[in-house]
């Protein structure tokens, strides 16, 4: 049985416009001489280098034992759009007989992996890991995160003007994996103050691919929470449509064209999307909201072009 744990924390762009592809590899080169990868179809999308944290501490289990861990994070920073901007850290677990620490030129050699020293139980550590609260994050994967996010954001190619608000997320996400276990069993689960969860039984499966897939739902998730956010925000039915109109602009300039998921995944990782859809209906909400909106905007055309005679049939 393998253990890998990772966290993804989503948050707008501080820019006023959507970033071009210079741009962004500009302020997602973060080592000198590494490359920043971007594609553009089906969508715009751009990958920082990876970044490596050394790590020496205890990992906690559901239990309440811990085992000390040595090794190395492995983070990323992705921005999705020209907007949505995403720090990413993963890493796998390894339980190591013996106990002993070695060099760390060791450590170095494996990236993204923490050798345990001692009895691992690695179950309740993906648990421990799952119920955690937000500020609280294995190995301090939750700093890793944020220090990749700020160092983006802190970026002077960047106006700091950002058109949508809307609060960061965190998905925290864990995943067996096992050669015995056949297909996939996932369960989402949505927290108070901006935290998901994501547990993870399968065969085995790359790490990139699951990787993939937890940082394209923590997208997804975050443009359906702001989303709703600047909907609850427009005081629909309660102040004029001018005014509603303006506070839903934001998400039709800047939001309702990002939603594609699952566009540049591909086998298991497709199949699980698929999966989730169809339970917590991410898609059907997002689409209910978009109708929303768009009919909010038709009132509005049909309310300022209206002849004055049919006033009482709008009242």
């Amino acid at each position: 049985m393998v253990l890998v744990l990772g966290e993804v924390q989503t948050a707008a762009l501080r820019h006023s416009g959507s970033v071009p592809r210079e741009l962004a590899e500009g302020v997602l080169a973060l080592l000198a001489g590494e490359r920043v990868r971007v594609s553009e179809r089906p969508i715009s999308h751009a990958v920082s280098p990876h970044v490596l944290t050394g790590v020496d501490c205890r990992i906690a289990a559901r239990s309440g034992a811990r085992v000390r861990g040595v090794g190395t994070l492995m983070g990323r920073v992705c921005l999705t759009g020209g907007r949505v901007l995403q720090g990413s850290a993963v890493v796998r677990v390894e339980p190591i007989g013996g106990g002993h620490r070695r060099a760390w030129s060791h450590y170095l050699a494996r990236p993204g992996v923490v050798e345990t020293l001692g009895r691992t139980d690695l179950p309740g550590t993906a648990a421990a890991h799952l119920g955690a609260d937000r500020s609280s994050s294995t190995m301090g994967m939750g700093a890793v995160c944020n220090r990749l996010i700020a160092e983006v954001q802190g970026s002077s190619l960047l106006d700091r003007r950002p058109p949508v608000r809307a609060r960061r997320t965190v998905l925290r996400w864990a995943a067996l994996t096992d050669s015995d276990i056949e297909g996939v069993r996932v369960r989402f689960t949505v927290h108070e103050d901006g935290l998901r969860t994501v547990r993870l039984l399968l065969g085995q499966v790359p790490v990139a691919d699951i990787v993939e897939l937890c940082e394209d739902l923590a997208l997804h998730d975050w443009l359906l929470t702001a989303l709703v956010s600047i909907i609850e925000q427009s005081r629909i039915g309660v102040d004029e449509p001018v005014q509603i109109i303006h506070r839903l602009r934001p998400a039709v300039d800047h939001l309702l064209h990002l939603w594609m998921p699952a566009a540049r995944l591909g086998g298991f990782a497709l199949s699980v999307w698929e999966g989730l859809d169809g339970r917590p209906g991410l898609s059907r909400q997002w689409e209910a909201s978009v109708r929303r909106i768009r009919d909010q905007i038709a009132m509005a055309a049909a309310l300022a072009h209206r002849p004055a005679e049919a006033a009482p049939l709008f009242r």
